[in-house]
């Protein structure tokens, strides 16, 4: 509101939603929930370890490149919002987690000069470490957790495996190509939607031969902390692999930063 010039609701309602848009950069990704002690009273992870959610059972992933969606979306504006969020989450560290943090941007993979070792940070901070936190906790409480890899990249350079590009086939709407910029394999997408009304209907989403769309049985494994399976959604090889062999987390120079609120 002071970036606007408004002091009041109605101020705000005076508005042309162009002069929204104009200022968007303001507003973008300032959306998730506050541990503010009154609304969100207690520690999330802290929750479902002492088995708050443990009657429920999760069906819960990430996507391979989920800022791909953030470079794209924001463009230019990017670099700057960046660079000033990795340095706003340093300033909170500790000496020792700070060079850990310094250590993974430094040995980052699969770089490029738009998909920067930042983005890999971010990646891990608000996708996948507090991924692999809650399936750690909700299954350490007694309750289950079906845990998955998106893989599949979209055909717009920037976005690559971004953050909602699964949404089109989710929700069988294959036209809406914003994000993902053609039509996934149909097969795929049916035995992948699939699975999402299996898990609605038995709270297993693993699939047999015989009312697969592929023609596969596809055995989706608990998560589990020891041996971490998940569910990888490649679209020509749905199938299940220890988190280790794919190293999508770095639990030492990582994992750890989910004790702090995410950016």
């Amino acid at each position: 509101m002071d970036k606007l010039g408004c002091k009041t609701v109605a101020d705000l309602q005076k508005l042309d939603v162009r002069k929204f848009i104009e200022e968007a950069d303001i507003l973008t990704l300032r959306v998730w929930a506050e541990r503010d002690g009154k609304y969100l009273p207690l520690d999330p992870f802290e929750a479902y370890a002492n088995g708050a959610a443990k009657g429920i059972d999760f069906l819960q992933g990430c996507n391979k490149d989920e800022m791909g969606f953030f470079i794209l979306s924001l463009g230019s504006a990017y670099d700057a919002w960046a660079a000033e969020r990795k340095a706003k989450k340093l300033a909170q560290l500790t000496d020792e987690e700070r060079a850990l943090v310094e250590s993974f941007c430094k040995d980052a993979k699969n770089v490029t000069p738009e998909y920067s070792s930042t983005s890999r940070l971010f990646d891990q901070i608000v996708f996948i470490a507090p991924l692999f936190r809650l399936s750690e906790n909700q299954t350490k409480a007694g309750g289950k957790s079906y845990t998955y890899y998106f893989t599949v990249e979209s055909s717009i350079p920037l976005m690559r495996s971004g953050h909602g590009i699964e949404l089109s086939v989710v929700f069988n709407h294959p036209e809406e190509a914003f994000l993902s910029g053609r039509r996934f394999d149909e097969t795929f997408s049916r035995t992948l939607r699939k699975m999402w009304v299996q898990f609605a209907k038995t709270g297993n989403p693993s699939l047999t031969a015989e009312i697969s769309p592929d023609g596969k049985a596809h055995e989706w494994p608990l998560y589990d902390p020891e041996q971490r399976q998940i569910m990888v959604l490649d679209e020509f090889d749905i199938h299940p692999v220890k988190e280790s062999e794919l190293k999508i987390l770095d639990w030492e120079r990582c994992y750890f930063l989910t004790k702090y609120y995410c950016l």
